[in-house]
């Protein structure tokens, strides 16, 4: 469909999206039923403060790191360039287990230098790591422990919904159920600086182009929101961005996560009820000087030799027509982006990989050569 033809036949979305802000709204500022986390009040839910213990290891002369606590994330970090490849091995309790390959990415906020970074989870019961990289003779390492800090309060209901009631979408409502912020335990603490200011304060800009990633690491066996979290943690601290970097998560099952803050009206994304071709979207830091205007989705997992799950993919799908539909962007039409803040042009289709914009091998070698027929073409028949 041709895009004038696809923004006529979307005007009704803003109205029949109308219910968005108040849906989330209610789900996030209603206390939870759930079971309050020991050390919490009544009505509040908490997980565990990310603990961190930071290293600097040679890559040339790997030497094995054991931190003092446990851990369950290692994040390596390379300066400005990501080096010509890197892998880490654990020492686990009956011997050293195999090189696996990190994967860097190297995007961030445009009004920053990139920061390429690699996150791994660890196997169970190992005590140390050891790091291997060519183009860098040193790396800096956070080992991330997210089981035994003190526990981060979080209140709000952990779900949240965004969905037409209006019977003007003929799709069906096109819902999207996510967990909030709170429902995957994000430390807001994290996005202020010691006087309180936001370290990345929010800025809005039209939406033009939807972009899919993948998080090229696998999840660790504390699950999904606790590799979400890790990445929160990466992004906000170890990087200094302030916060995620993405506006959606989406995992192995299917469960959307909500990412980047968007503001205190309590609605994920987007600055107010979106409407077509004026919609306007937080500006997030997963497509290194292409953010403003640009919404990011990270499918947790490495693609690189295989598919997401087909869970993962139905999800990705039914989310980008939803916000194809919200927004007006065609996913098949080619889009003139331009960057409102630098000028940074490209020419995109409405909805792309990472490797669209910027030499990557995001979001996998696998997903990408499957990417049109999988997920482009099917949320294109879907909006017909």
């Amino acid at each position: 469909m041709r895009r004038r033809n696809f923004l006529a036949a979307s005007t009704t979305a803003g109205v029949a999206m109308a219910t968005l802000g108040s849906t989330a709204a209610a789900n996030r500022s209603t206390p939870t039923e759930s079971a309050p986390t020991p050390g919490t009040t009544p009505g509040e839910r908490g997980v565990p403060q990310t603990l961190t213990e930071r290293s600097t290891a040679s890559t040339t002369t790997p030497r094995m790191v054991r931190p003092e606590a446990g851990f369950d994330y290692v994040a390596v970090r390379s300066g400005e360039n990501a080096p010509r490849s890197a892998a880490i091995r654990f020492e686990a309790p009956d011997g050293l287990t195999e090189w696996r390959s990190l994967h860097f990415h190297g995007d961030g906020r445009d009004d920053r230098p990139a920061t390429p970074a690699a996150l791994t989870p660890v196997p169970a019961g190992c005590t140390g790591y050891e790091i291997s990289a060519e183009g860098t003779d040193r790396a800096e390492c956070v080992a991330m422990n997210l089981h035994d800090g003190g526990k981060v309060r979080m209140g709000g209901r952990p779900v949240g919904e965004l969905y037409d009631d209006t019977d003007t979408d003929p799709k069906g409502g096109l819902l999207v159920k996510y967990r909030t912020r709170a429902g995957w335990g994000a430390d807001e603490s994290l996005r202020f600086n010691d006087e309180g200011e936001e370290e990345w304060p929010t800025a809005y800009y039209p939406v033009q182009a939807i972009t899919v990633h993948h998080s090229a690491w696998e999840i660790g066996d504390d699950g999904a929101a606790a590799n979400v979290r890790a990445i929160y943690h990466l992004h906000a601290v170890e990087n200094g961005w302030g916060d995620i970097g993405y506006h959606l998560l989406i995992d192995p099952d299917g469960t959307v996560y909500e990412g980047r803050w968007s503001g205190s009206d309590l609605m994920p994304i987007f600055r107010t009820i979106p409407l077509p071709g004026r919609a306007e979207a937080v500006t997030a830091g997963h497509v290194y000087q292409f953010n403003s205007g640009n919404i990011g989705i990270c499918m947790l997992g490495d693609f690189t030799d295989r598919m997401p799950t087909q869970k993962a993919q139905d999800s990705l799908v039914h989310t980008l027509r939803a916000l194809c539909w919200i927004t007006g962007v065609d996913p098949v039409e080619e889009v003139e982006y331009v960057n409102p803040v630098n000028g940074k042009k490209a020419t995109q289709q409405g909805v792309s990989r990472h490797r669209d914009w910027l030499p990557t091998e995001c979001p996998g070698n696998t997903f990408a050569e499957h990417f049109d027929t999988a997920i482009r073409q099917r949320v294109a028949r879907g909006l017909v």
